[in-house]
């Protein structure tokens, strides 16, 4: 199992606006640049997160994106099921062959997929946040 690029570069792209100042915007560009995330893909993701009302844009002067919503109120699975869908999937239930041992196997799977999905539903953006390190915070605070 592993994270999509998408998903990563959306996660960073939000934990970055989850420094910001409430009333402040930032760039496309200088969302890319502080998150190593290459600009056009970016944008298609930041376009995804908006219609997920995860974000919100401002043209003109100023302009910019923010968080929708307060980053105690995002999820880390809203962020990954706005970009990809659904969240971890390690088998499909429905199409898993019978075999000596079989159910115990789709049972940890089971158990596991629980778990994960479970973690990524109970994580906060501002989790995110409050559990960094600081050395590549913007110094804003949430």
């Amino acid at each position: 199992m592993q994270i999509s690029r998408k998903a990563d570069y959306a996660l960073r792209a939000v934990t970055i606006l989850a420094t910001l100042p409430p009333d402040k915007t930032m760039q496309a560009q200088e969302l890319g640049e502080l998150g190593k995330i290459p600009i056009k893909f970016l944008e298609q993701i930041l376009l995804v997160l908006k219609r997920a009302s995860i974000l919100l844009s401002k043209r003109g002067v100023g302009g910019g994106y923010k968080l929708g919503k307060e980053a105690r109120l995002i999820s880390v699975a809203d962020v990954i099921e706005a970009v990809d869908g659904d969240l971890v999937r390690f088998i499909d239930v429905s199409d898993y062959p019978a075999y000596p041992g079989g159910n115990g196997v789709r049972q940890f799977l089971m158990d596991a997929e629980s778990v994960i999905n479970s973690k990524l539903e109970d994580t906060s953006v501002e989790d995110l946040v409050r559990n960094d390190s600081g050395d590549a915070l913007l110094g804003y605070g949430i």
